[in-house]
Order: structure tokens, then sequence, then C-alpha cells
């Protein structure tokens, strides 16, 4: 039987392009925003996102089940397959006109990260993977393999966080991460995009995420050559079960320090709370 993982990658790029461009559509106009009840905000621009997404997939692939952050799970919750989808990660710098945000669409396989599409629409670049055939970007129409960097000195590997990044931690990662601090900057998808363009190798994160948050970043930046583990190093898990969220700080890096880096960040104020 054919592997039918590129069809299905087709769709989620084609799907996400979609998405990316009606976010787009909405960067000019005043926004409707509104919170919800874990205080994060959405706005239109989510929503029709979401729509196109969900929409999208459903007719593709009615077999399988969907995970969307504004719309829960859906589908048949027994499938071996589930979309989980990020209609527009970096709400919050939308929302500001700014960058650092992006559309993402993931695929669990059995409960692992199988596939993924993650589209920057401001800088117009497209990350896509699937499980063991590696990772490929688009950019300004030119499409090329994707390989992490093969920096392994800590004064030379560039380190990249979110926005709002405690400020004592950052001070005693830096005194081993020694390497450039690149501007802190919203979403996962737009963060993990800097490793696999080899302008950061190191993306350390201080708060909880979900599952969507992470599935398509997490399988594009593997495929790579990548790590992204939880803070601890040991490995994201996707259980099928609400809130749908990691509970915990995530480490990415090109991997070549990967073990250490999980051994030095123990010493910090990152590994107590939230």
């Amino acid at each position: 039987m054919s592997d039918p993982a590129k069809a299905w990658l087709s769709v989620a790029e084609t799907l996400a392009l979609q998405a990316a461009d009606a976010v787009l559509g909405f960067l000019d106009t005043p926004l409707a925003t509104r919170t919800k009840a874990d205080a994060s905000p959405v706005t239109e621009a989510d929503l029709a996102s979401d729509r196109i997404l969900r929409e999208g997939l459903a007719k593709h692939f009615p077999q399988h089940a969907i995970l969307s952050e504004e719309n829960g799970l859906s589908g048949d919750v027994h499938s071996e397959y589930v979309w989980i989808i990020d209609p527009l990660d970096g709400t919050k710098a939308f929302a500001k006109g700014q960058v650092g945000f992006c559309v993402m669409v993931g695929l669990l396989k059995a409960g692992e990260p199988y596939l993924g599409v993650v589209v920057d629409p401001l800088e117009s670049r497209t990350y896509r993977a699937v499980r063991g055939q590696g990772a490929g970007g688009t950019w300004q129409g030119r499409t090329r393999e994707l390989r992490v960097s093969s920096r392994r000195d800590f004064s030379q590997m560039p380190l990249i966080v979110s926005t709002g990044f405690p400020s004592q931690a950052l001070a005693q990662i830096q005194n081993f991460c020694r390497g450039p601090l690149l501007s802190p900057i919203n979403s996962v998808g737009i963060k993990v995009g800097f490793l696999l363009r080899q302008e950061a190798d190191i993306y350390v994160n201080h708060h909880s995420v979900s599952y969507w948050d992470t599935c398509a970043p997490q399988l594009i930046l593997e495929e790579a050559g990548g790590l992204f583990t939880a803070l601890d190093g040991s490995p994201l898990r996707y259980a099928m079960q609400a809130p749908f969220t990691h509970g915990v700080k995530t480490l990415a890096s090109n991997g070549l320090r990967h073990g250490d880096l999980v051994e030095k960040l123990r010493g910090t104020a990152l590994v107590s709370g939230f």
C-alpha cells in the first residue's frame, strides 16, 4: 500500500496557506478581540482561520479526529489520526500588528507527531515535514531541505526566548549560553523557525504549552535534526485528554548539546513553578 503522507501533507499545506491569507486580511482592520477562560486573547482572525482549517480537514479526512485550540476535539476520537491545529499562534503579537504569529497544522499518528506545516504569513515562509522524510521550507518562491546548524560551542549558539521571559532565569541561562541573544518574540512556530533557518540553536520556553503549540513545529524540527522536549529532557506526550496541555516548560535545540542544556537548566529559576 502506498504511503498517503505526501498527499496528506499537500492538503494540510494548502489549507494552512489559505488560512494564513485569511489572517493577513484582518491585519490592517480593526479586530474584535475577546478573552478566553485561560486569559488568552482570541480575534476574528483566529476564528476565520480555524473555520478554514477545521472544515477543510473534516472534508478531506472524515475518518480522522480534529483538535483545535478554538473548538476542542471533534470527529472520531478513537481514530489513529488526530489533526492538531493552531489557527493563529501568537495572537497577542498579531493583535498588536507585530511580527511573531503563524498558522500551524500538525497530525498525530497513534499519539506521536507524524506530519506538520507551519506558515509564517508576514514573511511568506512555509515549513513542512513528514516523519521519516526530512523537513523542507519555502521562502521567496524557493524550496529547500532544512537542517539545523552543527554548532555545539555554547559561546557560538544563538539563544531565542519568548517575550516576557523572567529576567532572573534569563541571566542564569546566559551564564552558560554565552552566544548571541536574539530579540524575544511570540509564537512557538516562529521561534522554531529560527532554529530551522540556523539563525538560533537554543529555544527555552518559560511557561506551559498546549498540544497545538508544539505538534507541528516539534515534528518539523526533529526531521531537520533537532530536538524538542520538556525542560527536563523527557518526551512531550499527547494523551487525548482535556485540557490538552503538556503542563511543562519546554526546550528545543539543534540537538548537539541538548543533554548538557537539560543538566545546566536544572540549576536555574525555571525549574520551580510557573
